[in-house]
């Protein structure tokens, strides 16, 4: 039993000893592992100010996005190529944005600002599906004219050229009453 015993404690004494040797291993293994923590955070605070400066370009997208105003447009078809023109014909007054008309080509492009997206909605909901008729009343439009929106504002196509319809819909997506 005493054998047993010495036995023990020369084991328990050697473990201790190799304990209590060099442990540059693990020092270094905690330093290893401070320096990770440190790059991680470092990283981490990185990351951080990059999505913050994304969602900042973001917001400032939307935002000038939410307030297209005439001008807008017209800048935006200029920009396309076309000339654009202060239209001459008068105004329908069929939705209660306030109206700009121009000329593209021979054909009228009526654009409406409203003061909300909640205001501009609720234009739309007065357009019949058949895109002539508007509140229940004759818009006298010889043919369907195409609707698009963006931001604040509602831009009615009363033409038929090709050339024009493929720039709206780049620009604006498809029309709001197909």
């Amino acid at each position: 039993m005493k054998q047993k015993s010495i036995l023990a404690l020369i084991i328990i004494a050697s473990i201790s000893l190799a304990g209590c040797g060099n442990n540059s291993s693990k020092t270094n293994t905690g330093n290893d592992s401070t320096n990770k923590v440190v790059e991680d955070t470092t990283k981490a605070k990185e990351d951080v100010k990059d999505t913050t400066e994304a969602v900042k370009d973001n917001v400032e997208t939307a935002g000038k996005s939410l307030k297209y105003t005439a001008m807008n447009f017209k800048d935006d078809i200029v920009k396309a190529g076309y000339s654009l023109n202060d239209s001459a014909n008068n105004k329908k007054n069929y939705f209660n944005g306030s109206e700009t008309d121009y000329l593209l080509g021979n054909d009228v492009v009526r654009v409406y600002e409203y003061n909300s997206a909640t205001d501009l909605e609720e234009d739309i909901k007065r357009i019949a599906p058949n895109g002539l008729t508007i509140n229940g009343t004759d818009a006298n439009y010889t043919r369907k004219p195409y609707y698009y929106k963006k931001g604040n504002s509602l831009i009615i196509y009363e033409g038929n050229e090709p050339a024009y319809i493929d720039e709206f819909k780049t620009m604006y997506g498809n029309t709001i009453i197909p």
